[in-house]
């Protein structure tokens, strides 16, 4: 049998072809009947074999990402020549690694902020808070700060230290004691925490006295100034606003770093072959982020030692429109394609692809393919994400 997992607890396998007599089974293939079964052998991409409690040995074909030691509880869902099963709870038998993955992806999912959005807002802050020395408006140029300049990301080194201090690796520089300073991520936190103090503060401030039980000599006080009195709570309530904006703005933006984090991690135990990155910068007045997804092939069939890499990008150029590049690089050959949905920016792309040639040939790099498309963007690459169980909890 093959098994076809469908996310989630109330969506049905396909149940599995054993390797034994499938009539040993059908006692056991009942409706409604609970399956214990461990995941022992990987046999090829979306294949597995599992072994029942019962000792029999099923091979699984399934989209679902299974791990080697995984343990599955299986319920017959549906009888017939090929009985249905559906996965009970697949993160009880899962790996801790995965589950806990999983869990953060619940939890920063749904959080994420857009990196340009988030910028734009911060760059307006910057502005109301111009010339003030607490904290909160401290930070907000600390953070404003380490977002690189468009000029920058076009050298080497300058992209090298986006890429680096984009928050994706805040973690790796403090596990191996490198400095994290101009790191995105541990600016944000930084932002994050003060904007979390100041809230505790301003609510503090903002409670309001039971005036009937007031003395009357601070009840005079508070008539002698009565414009201000009700200027106050009003221009409280407005900070208050700001700051609660920003915060979700900023936790926003550290979610966002964080999915980016989770679809890095290397799968089942492999070498960490594939990154998500996005790099906000600053273009003038325009604010803007640059994504890149970063792939590694180890070509373990060939003499070569260097590994191919590939770069996917998606660019939004002012006044453009969006814009996606795919570069390859095979040993010292490099191909490059562009894809845009508009005519007008395809053919500004063509007819500068000689500049690019002539760049790489400078960079002592052979030119391969150079192409720009018109249509979407292919995809060479993505993360494992999507094939991770359901992130929704259908018990709920």
């Amino acid at each position: 049998m093959e098994i076809k997992n469908i996310p989630a607890s109330t969506v049905s396998a396909t149940a599995l072809t054993g390797t034994k007599d499938l009539a040993a089974l059908l006692p056991q293939l009942q409706l409604g009947n609970s399956l214990g079964a461990v995941v022992t052998a990987k046999l090829a991409e979306n294949s597995f074999l599992l072994t029942l409690s019962s000792g029999q040995t099923l091979r699984a074909q399934t989209p679902t990402v299974l791990e080697l030691g995984q343990t599955l509880k299986l319920e017959v869902a549906k009888v017939g020549a090929i009985p249905e099963l559906k996965i009970i709870s697949p993160e009880l038998g899962m790996q801790p690694e995965t589950a806990a993955v999983l869990q953060a992806l619940r939890q920063f999912l749904p959080k994420q902020e857009n990196l340009t959005d988030f910028a734009v807002t911060l760059r307006q802050m910057a502005n109301l808070t111009s010339g003030k020395t607490d904290t909160v408006s401290t930070v907000i140029n600390q953070v404003l700060g380490a977002l690189p300049a468009k000029d920058d990301l076009v050298s080497v080194e300058g992209l090298k230290q986006g890429v680096s201090n984009s928050g994706v690796f805040l973690e790796a520089k403090l596990a191996n004691q490198l400095p994290p300073q101009g790191d995105l991520k541990g600016h944000l936190l930084t932002l994050a925490n003060a904007l979390q103090n100041i809230q505790v503060e301003q609510n503090d401030k903002g409670s309001v006295p039971n005036t009937a039980m007031a003395p009357t000599v601070e009840l005079k006080q508070v008539t002698n100034s009565a414009g201000q009195s009700e200027r106050l709570p009003e221009a409280l309530s407005q900070t208050i606003e700001k700051d609660n904006t920003l915060l979700n703005k900023t936790e926003g933006a550290i979610a966002r770093i964080v999915v980016d984090q989770l679809a890095s991690l290397p799968k089942n135990g492999e070498q960490q072959n594939f990154w998500q990155i996005q790099i906000p910068y600053i273009h003038g007045q325009h604010t803007d982020t640059v994504q890149l997804a970063i792939s590694r092939e180890n070509k373990s069939n060939t003499n070569s030692e260097k590994a191919n890499w590939s770069v996917e990008l998606e660019l939004n150029p002012p006044g453009l429109g969006k814009l996606h590049s795919r570069i390859s690089l095979v040993d010292d050959r490099i191909d490059t394609y562009f894809w845009s949905q508009q005519q007008a920016l395809t053919a500004l792309v063509q007819d500068n692809l000689t500049h690019l040639a002539d760049s790489y040939t400078q960079a002592g790099l052979a030119v391969g393919k150079l192409n720009a498309l018109e249509g979407a963007a292919t995809h060479t690459k993505t993360s494992d994400i999507s094939a991770l169980p359901s992130l929704l909890d259908e018990r709920i």
